[in-house]
């Protein structure tokens, strides 16, 4: 396999996720994920919002609506579904302490586990059911 040349090569910088309630999501990746707040469409704290742009490190989150009108093409289609995220931490133990701390007891699939990968992780899901593998790379960057 040939490696392209650096101007075809891709980055992946950031994922849209349609979810049920914006607030409540922003809310989970911020005070829970620890992401920061870019923006929020409209500003106006009236109008109920269309967009939220959360950014976790180089990566951003675009959250949506998902819509619930017979023309949305999402209307049928259960949110968190069909996608499987990762988040590395520095400390798996202690974000994972956090994250009980923060209420996400029922949305994380228990203690950290070590991985034959030499991975430490667990589980968690967010306010909409999507999954993220939150992990602690123990082999040194092998697999990254």
């Amino acid at each position: 396999m040939s490696i392209p040349d650096q101007a075809v090569r891709a980055e992946v910088t950031s994922a849209f996720l349609y979810v049920k309630d914006v607030i409540r999501s922003v809310e989970f990746y911020t005070e829970v994920v620890g992401g920061e707040l870019v923006r929020l469409v409209p500003e106006d704290p009236a109008q109920p919002p269309q967009l939220a742009i959360v950014r976790l490190g180089n990566f951003t989150l675009m959250l949506h609506p998902q819509e619930q009108a017979e023309e949305d093409p999402l209307a049928d289609s259960p949110v968190g579904i069909g996608l499987h995220l990762q988040i590395r931490v520095p400390d798996i133990d202690a974000f994972h302490r956090h994250c009980l701390e923060q209420g996400a007891i029922l949305n994380v699939s228990g203690e950290p586990v070590d991985q034959p990968w030499e991975w430490r992780e667990f589980a968690l899901k967010d306010p909409d059911g999507f999954v993220w593998s939150v992990y602690q790379d123990k082999s040194g960057g092998k697999w990254m």
